[in-house]
């Protein structure tokens, strides 16, 4: 299967290692010059990273306190912990992922930039195609049901 996602998806990073957050990805979160943003690597599978905004990282945070004690609880809180970084919003909207992000979740100088609505995802686009095939089963079967 051909891997059909949309080109404007596609951002490059600088020189620097910082990336431009879409315009429109700006306008939905409201993220503007100074914002503080949340960087998780989710390495659960196939890499990529999550890019959460100070309000969506407090209600984040807030979910994972009100989980059930246990190991679980224990081991997703200390990777977020252990993992999380924050970087700060420049005034053309852009962001420095670190180094040793960008080398945890495979993310090369092409990425895809991916609004999930509560949060941001950043793929690197090997890691996207791969992708590609599960997301187009899980659309049919979501749709299927729906319809």
């Amino acid at each position: 299967m051909k891997n059909y996602f949309n080109e404007k998806n596609l951002h490059s990073f600088d020189s620097k290692g910082r990336i431009l957050l879409p315009k429109e990805i700006r306008a939905h979160y409201e993220i503007k010059k100074g914002d503080i943003l949340y960087l998780v690597p989710n390495l659960a599978g196939t890499a990529y990273l999550e890019i959460r905004t100070a309000e969506a990282w407090s209600r984040y945070y807030a979910s994972l306190r009100r989980q059930d004690s246990g190991e679980k609880k224990k081991d997703t809180f200390r990777y977020a912990m252990m993992l999380k970084e924050t970087a700060t919003v420049d005034g053309q909207g852009r962001v420095l992922i670190p180094q040793g992000i960008r080398d945890a979740c495979e993310l090369n100088k092409t990425v895809a930039i991916v609004n999930m609505d509560i949060y941001i995802e950043v793929w690197s686009k090997e890691n996207m195609e791969q992708k590609y095939v599960e997301m187009v089963r899980a659309f049919k079967e979501l749709n299927d049901r729906m319809f």
